[in-house]
């Protein structure tokens, strides 16, 4: 194999990796403050899921309260997400919730994101990993437990 042939497998492989291994971010463009915008839905990989999916393939249902939103609510609803698996709050404020959960063994960064919605009644959630194009049902099982977290605490329906 000649010097340009190996260069251009090289640059092809580095290329293929790349795409392999991005996956998603936290919702772009979120205004400082305020809760009058839509989470992301989901890049078409099998490493996200959200409320605001417009494919039924990542799209989740929000998790309805059982009243509208209190401080008191609220912060049990960001303790139910602080106890997640590896979460690290980045962007906590009324509403809304930013948080990095780092898997056990890896250390992968996976985002979940915590939005009241317009008439304070439900939440909407969007987690997605930061790596690779299949998530093995992580960020959907991550939500199913935030969501019974909720329940436990008699906070959601």
């Amino acid at each position: 194999m000649n010097d340009l042939h190996y260069r251009a497998v090289i640059q092809a492989a580095s290329i293929i990796c790349f795409f392999l291994m991005s996956g998603c971010t936290s919702t772009l463009f979120i205004p400082d403050k305020g809760t009058s915008f839509n989470l992301a839905g989901c890049p078409p990989l099998m490493n996200c899921v959200s409320t605001e999916s417009s494919c039924s393939l990542y799209q989740i249902p929000p998790i309805p309260l059982k009243k509208p939103l209190t401080p008191d609510s609220w912060q049990k609803i960001k303790m139910a997400a602080s106890e997640l698996d590896g979460a690290v709050i980045d962007e906590d404020r009324y509403g809304y919730i930013d948080i990095t959960c780092y898997s056990a063994v890896f250390h992968f960064p996976d985002f979940l994101e915590v939005l009241i919605s317009e008439d304070q009644k439900s939440l909407q959630i969007r987690s997605a990993s930061m790596l690779g194009l299949w998530d093995l049902g992580v960020n959907g099982r991550r939500v199913e437990a935030f969501r019974a977290r909720l329940k436990a605490m008699d906070i959601s329906n």
